[in-house]
């Protein structure tokens, strides 16, 4: 146990100096800071954005998604260099409960080259005010705060009111869980599917007003720790991702290119089953005899076919399944 907690404060330490941030570089004229809370916000921002020292975040968020301002460590960084985009502290926004107050930060790099500007990122935290001292929190209850919430089996659906709950898709997920479990030998458990219209509402349920991802695909999500899926599918049926739930807890180091072959086999990969991703890999094939499937086992490489495709997804999923009728 020793050991154990030695090496989680070497690893704190590490990410803090690793990813450690400047202070702001600068504060909107349009925020009081003569308004004594709004002062201390800023404070808590600024030390929190030096060292990430978790001391500044509410507890409560770490048992809920483990790691919770993830999506911002090493944000600062780009393609012009290290450290090019710095954070400028934009709004603190009054909310309808009074110790709690959004803060928004915008991520800017200026190019000395070119003489302008460049933005990778607007962020939003929650800084919450307990006991008199100022904690950040994730920004994604505040969003979901008027959410439809349904709950169905060992799943609770948080269901956007831009989008139309179904629960036929709802059905079809519940029995592939039954399905996963029975194959993975593991019980049910709980699992929080946020069901978003899209990809760029995902990206807001992460805190995010503009990030230059929300708007690459049209559909997509991901899993996360502690058994939550955010799907930008606008359905309530995302079993790619929830296998990705049950390899980790089975295989917490499983090879990333077997964990996306598995969540092909079982969920397809985007709209469409692994039949059909099947097919389209038979016809890619002879399509191009000469592709060295080999030279293309990179999970991250955006490789597809026809636009939907996934073919380093689909040759693992091939082998996955290979495997499963060779051996169980």
């Amino acid at each position: 146990m020793i050991k154990i907690k030695f090496l989680s404060a070497v690893l704190i330490l590490f990410f803090q100096l690793f990813y450690s941030q400047f202070k702001l570089k600068s504060i909107s004229p349009s925020i009081n800071q003569e308004d004594s809370l709004n002062v201390k916000i800023i404070e808590t921002v600024e030390r929190f954005l030096e060292t990430q020292d978790p001391k500044y975040w509410l507890e409560s968020d770490f048992k809920r998604f483990k790691s919770p301002y993830y999506e911002i460590i090493g944000i600062e960084s780009g393609k012009m260099e290290s450290n090019f985009y710095q954070p400028s502290l934009m709004e603190i926004i009054p909310t309808n409960e009074a110790d709690k107050k959004i803060v928004k930060i915008a991520y800017i790099g200026y190019n000395e080259k070119t003489k302008s500007n460049l933005i990778k990122a607007i962020y939003n935290i929650i800084a919450v005010k307990r006991n008199n001292e100022i904690f950040l929190s994730k920004y994604i209850d505040y969003y979901t705060k008027d959410w439809i919430i349904k709950k169905e089996d060992n799943i609770t659906y948080y269901v956007s009111p831009m989008k139309t709950y179904h629960i036929e898709e709802a059905e079809k997920q519940r029995k592939d869980i039954i399905q996963l479990s029975h194959f993975f030998k593991i019980e049910k458990f709980p699992i929080l599917y946020y069901s978003a219209t899209s990809p760029e509402e995902v990206f807001k349920l992460k805190g995010f007003d503009y990030h230059p991802m929300m708007y690459a695909d049209t559909s997509g999500g991901f899993a996360a720790d502690y058994g939550i899926i955010i799907s930008g599918n606008n359905s309530e049926y995302y079993t790619h991702e929830i296998v990705h739930l049950y390899t980790a807890k089975l295989f917490p180091k499983i090879d990333p290119f077997f964990d996306e072959g598995m969540a092909t086999y079982f969920g397809g990969s985007g709209k469409f089953d692994y039949q059909w991703q099947k097919e389209k890999l038979k016809k890619f094939l002879k399509e191009n005899p000469d592709f060295d499937v080999l030279k293309h086992l990179n999970i991250y490489e955006r490789l597809y076919f026809e636009k939907e495709t996934p073919i380093p997804y689909v040759v693992s999923a091939v082998l996955c399944e290979m495997i499963i009728s060779k051996f169980g």
